[in-house]
């Protein structure tokens, strides 16, 4: 499968999801559901590498990603007195997204998936309220709870399906693209619940930039080693590579240090 193939095969995914998730006054009031395609990207990950995929797989998966969407969208409400219009509608996007996957899910009787994503909803939602309290944590800390937000929902998926093996890839794959996200908005000067939280316990704020460096190093040569151990196209090795997880931290470091 090449990269046009697979560019295509994401952004039919993404129109399904957005046809799904449409709100006429939603979409007028609010920034509209986000759709992240490097999540879409390892949700078709198994399709994509030739493995078994059914109509129900390809529903399951559409399902996870307005999962996702519905988190995010939560995420987007701020603290606001009196609260805002727009806020108040975001609210109710994020529940009528979250209405619309387990409609999904339940036309098609999977009720042990609801289950599983149920339980996950609720570890991910754990990890993002222990990011708005005002408590510090450690630098260990805010990493584990980073990789619950980012990876739990996916991980159920694919061992509900048994696509566990692809965990070794999609863990450190996705983690790269989060960190990687956090990187530009710490250079924007927008400061998330995550970089709040790691500016909290390094020893000085100006440490967090390395350290999400240093993080992104190490989460690329972890994802080098385990695509190099793995049976896959090396076109989709390749496409993961340059197009998902473009690595060009290491030598911004050693620019910015020289």
């Amino acid at each position: 499968m090449n990269d046009i193939q697979i560019h295509s095969k994401i952004t039919l995914m993404e129109i399904d999801v957005l046809q799904a998730l449409y709100q006429r006054t939603l979409e007028k009031y609010t920034a509209g559901p986000s759709i992240d395609r490097a999540r879409l990207f390892f949700l078709l990950l198994p399709f994509f590498d030739g493995k078994q995929w059914s109509e129900d797989v390809e529903d399951s998966a559409k399902t996870v990603a307005i999962v996702y969407a519905a988190l995010q969208a939560h995420d987007q409400v701020k603290e606001e007195s009196p609260i805002s219009k727009s806020q108040q509608l975001t609210v109710l996007a994020g529940d009528f997204y979250s209405g619309i996957y387990y409609q999904m899910l339940s036309n098609t009787n999977n009720i042990k998936l609801i289950q599983l994503l149920a339980s996950g909803i609720i570890g991910v939602s754990e990890k993002k309220a222990t990011l708005f309290e005002k408590t510090a944590m450690s630098a260990n800390d805010v990493e584990s709870a980073a990789e619950v937000i980012e990876t739990r929902l996916l991980t159920i998926f694919y061992d509900h399906y048994g696509y566990s093996h692809y965990k070794g890839i999609a863990v450190p794959a996705m983690k790269y693209v989060y960190y990687s996200n956090q990187l530009d908005y710490l250079r924007d000067g927008v400061e998330t619940n995550i970089l709040r939280k790691l500016n909290m316990a390094l020893p000085f704020p100006l440490y967090s930039e390395r350290w999400i460096l240093d993080k992104l190093d190490s989460l690329h040569i972890e994802l080098t080693k385990a695509l190099d151990i793995h049976p896959m196209d090396y076109r989709l090795k390749n496409f993961m590579l340059h197009q998902i997880t473009p690595h060009q931290h290491l030598a911004e470091q050693l620019t910015r240090e020289g």
